[in-house]
Parts: structure tokens; C-alpha cells; sequence
């Protein structure tokens, strides 16, 4: 932050006024202000700040004011998410979240050890102000808040709110009152609180982690699949838009009900953080290679939010093993055509990999009969490799050199051939010995 100095002469005097510029990284976005619950006022607030930036921002020893004697309020070590959202509220984390739920952070300055200041809007020549800065005593966001126009009437129960989109929100809009609202039950996403501890159900009414309505899902998710290889399940989804995504979870168990486990985030791997906001479509894919053949397990995606909403979707499953068929092509890709591509290695000992396309025979891409096989020279079968349908797309997987029966085969040449009943192919494969 920068300190601006405007200079006056005053009865013969240099004067020097100092105007503090706001970062605006972090800034205010709902007050709820001397409710009439059923406890102290200080119990019954809660101030929401909103991350501003693709960064995440560490509060430790912020402190948030309202430049009376009961302040200021120390925040403790904890990190607002990209964008994310935070409540710091008078009352018990357990209280607040009884009343309004969780899915974002809360910063219970009663489980701190602190009384929340008391704020009010009551009609004054003054406005009242509350001030967020940081631990270096920096100027972070301020915001005047007065119920003299054009600030909303005081209105007890229900919250004030920054009324514009996420786009505009920065530390001038919030400071203007024409930008704020109150909070109504079923608009812009407020809600009535539940009924626990000092919240009155019937009467307090906000929007705590909610940003404007945004309750959106955050995810518009077009696919989601899993196929396997030799040792490995692959995982491919894709995304028609994002809104506010941080990044995806992937929870895996070896049976449909669970229980699941958590295997990858988005918060350890790159792979998996989301594109925030964006309508393009994105396509996102995670190898996981920690399986053991033969076994089928079940793959969940969890999409989270900057508000902490968690969406889930699947599961869907795979096997994997030496046979085992792994989707390889982009879906939004398709193949044009029916392909069997010449083996490699070839020469092989003893495995070698397989690459093969399925292209769309009708307008709505149904599945294709297909089947996968080596015969010899003599013209007769010694391996069925696959026999089932496949929907449109490429497909890979290594073949170890075995018969039907499971055992080696011997050297010597082989043919591999791919049956639909819209193409047939026959490439030669030399096993050596």
C-alpha cells in the first residue's frame, strides 16, 4: 500500500493530510449487524470477506475494526483459497454452522477467545466503518456503512450485501452503498438460518459463503470415464463450463458402496486444478497406476468450489489387466474412420502394444460390435483378446503373448485382426523367442 500526502496551508501552516490507498486484495462483502436474536448482539454478527485474487492469502494477524473501543479483533493463522470466501463471525464455529451450514471458511472469533465489536447502523452524522487490514497494519479494505442513503434502512435479523457481480467487486464498489442490498430469503441466494444455538430460524435471514446467487453448480461436467490398462485405470472428464472451480478431488474404493478414499487433489496436483471461470470446454485426465490387475475399482470426482462447495460425480469403474482395453482419444475427437495400426514393438517378446479406432457409424455414435483376436498361420484362433461393444473413440492396450488358455505362446508369426461388421483388418505381428 502506498500513503497518498495532499499538502494544505492552514493560518500559515504546512499541513499534510494522509489518505490511505486500499490494496483491495481482500474485501467486504456482507454485514449482518445487530440482529435481534435470542443471545448478545456481538454473538449474532458476522462480517464475509471475499480472496479477490487466483492467490491464496494467509490471515494470520489480520485484524478487523470498526475504529470503537471494543476492537480490534485479531485474526488467527488461517489461508482464504483463490477467490475463496470466509465468515468471521461473534458466535461459536459449531453455532454458525448449525444455523447457515458450512462449505467455506469460518472464523469463529468466539472459539478465539474474542468478543466481537458491536456494530450497529443506526441513523448518524458519521458513517459507521469497519476496517479489514493486514499484519503489517496495512489498509487492506474499508468499508463506511451507514443506513443514511444510499445505504440500505437498518433492518434487524437480516444481512447487508454487496449487490453487484464478482467481476466488479473491488474495494471502491463495496465502499457504495447504491451497491449493497438486504438481504432477502430466496433472492441473490440468502436464506433463513436453521434452527441452533443463538440464530433465530424464523427471522435471521443472509447469505454467508454466498457470492451474489452463486449457487450455481461449478461444475458443468460433459463426460466422466474410467478404462483400464495393463496395471493401470485411466480417468477422463470433460467440462462444458466452470464457474469458480477450483480444481477436482478423486476418491477411489474397491467396491461400488464405498467406503471411498482420497487418492489425488487438485491442492498437491497440478493436473487437477480447475480453470476457475470459462466457459470453453476443457478436458482433464489422471493416471492411476497404483491398482492391481484383475481387480475392479470405483472411481468418484469431486469438483470444489471457491465458496468449499463439493460436487460430486460417478463413480464409474474399470478393471484393469494384460488385456485390458484403455480409451486414448480425445471425445470431442472422434475418429473418422476404422483403423488397426500396425503393432510396436514388432518383432515383440513377449508383449507388444495395440492400437486400434472405432469411428461412428450413426448420427447418435452407438456403440460398434467388435472383436480382437491372433491366429496363426494355419488360419486358426490361439488368442481372443476382446469380443463385446465399443462406443466411438481410439483405444490402446499391451498384449502379452499368451493363448486362450493363458499359457506362452511359442515364436514364430501371428496375425492380429480386428472385427466389426463395418471393417476388417489383419496386420502381422513376428514373436520372437
Amino acid at each position: 500500500m502506498r500513503a497518498i500526502y495532499v499538502y494544505f496551508w492552514v493560518m500559515g501552516c504546512l499541513v499534510a493530510l494522509t489518505f490511505a490507498q486500499e490494496t483491495g486484495q481482500v474485501i467486504i462483502t456482507e454485514i449482518m449487524y445487530d440482529p435481534a436474536s435470542s443471545e448478545t448482539t456481538e454473538e449474532t454478527q458476522y462480517i464475509e470477506i471475499a480472496n479477490t485474487t487466483p492467490n491464496p492469502i494467509n490471515l494470520n494477524g489480520w485484524t478487523i475494526d470498526d475504529e470503537d473501543s471494543d476492537g480490534p479483533n485479531t485474526l488467527p493463522n488461517v489461508t482464504l483459497p483463490p477467490y475463496g470466501i470466509a465468515i468471521i463471525c461473534g458466535g461459536s464455529q459449531a453455532d454458525f454452522e448449525g444455523a447457515w451450514g458450512s462449505g467455506y471458511l469460518i472464523i469463529s472469533l468466539k472459539d478465539n477467545g474474542q468478543t466481537m465489536f458491536n456494530m450497529s447502523n443506526t441513523p448518524s452524522n458519521t458513517s459507521e466503518i469497519i476496517q479489514l487490514r493486514d499484519n503489517n497494519g496495512v489498509l487492506v479494505d474499508e468499508v463506511n456503512y451507514d443506513d443514511a442513503a444510499p445505504w440500505p434502512n437498518n433492518n434487524n435479523q437480516s444481512s447487508i450485501y454487496l449487490a453487484i457481480p464478482k467481476d466488479q467487486m473491488n474495494a471502491t464498489s463495496n465502499n457504495d452503498g447504491a451497491n449493497w442490498a438486504i438481504s432477502v430469503s430466496g433472492v441473490d441466494g440468502a436464506r433463513t438460518a436453521s434452527v441452533f444455538g443463538v440464530w433465530d430460524s424464523g427471522a435471521d435471514v443472509g447469505s454467508p459463503g454466498n457470492i451474489l446467487g452463486d449457487d450455481a453448480l461449478p461444475v458443468t461436467l460433459r463426460s466422466f470415464q474410467a478404462s483400464a490398462g495393463d496395471g493401470m485405470v485411466k480417468l477422463k472428464w470433460i467440462t462444458e463450463a466452470e464457474v469458480n472451480n477450483l480444481g477436482f478431488e478423486i476418491l477411489r474404493s474397491t467396491t461400488l458402496n464405498g467406503p471411498y478414499e482420497l487418492i489425488s487433489s487438485y491442492t498437491s496436483n497440478p493436473d487437477l486444478r480447475g480453470q476457475y471461470t470459462t466457459n470453453q470446454r476443457t478436458e482433464y485426465r489422471f493416471l492411476d497406476q497404483l491398482v492391481i490387475n484383475g481387480t475392479t475399482y470405483y472411481y468418484k470426482l469431486i469438483d470444489v468450489s471457491a465458496n468449499g462447495r463439493r460436487t460430486p460425480h460417478g463413480p464409474v469403474s474399470a478393471t484393469p489387466g494384460e488385456n485390458a482395453l484403455l480409451l486414448e482419444s480425445n471425445t470431442e475427437m472422434l475418429p473418422q474412420q476404422f483403423m488397426l495400426y500396425p503393432n510396436f514393438p514388432n518383432p515383440f517378446n513377449p508383449t507388444t502394444t495395440i492400437k486400434f479406432e472405432i469411428a461412428p457409424v450413426s448420427e447418435g455414435s452407438s456403440a460398434v460390435p467388435v472383436m480382437l483376436r491372433v491366429i496363426n498361420l494355419s488360419g486358426q484362433q490361439v488368442s481372443q483378446i476382446f469380443s463385446g461393444k465399443l462406443a466411438p473413440g481410439s483405444y490402446q492396450m499391451t498384449w502379452r503373448a499368451r493363448s486362450q488358455a493363458g499359457t506362452p505362446l511359442p515364436g514364430g508369426i501371428y496375425f492380429l485382426q480386428l472385427i466389426t461388421p463395418y471393417f476388417q483388418r489383419s496386420v502381422k505381428m513376428v514373436l520372437l523367442k
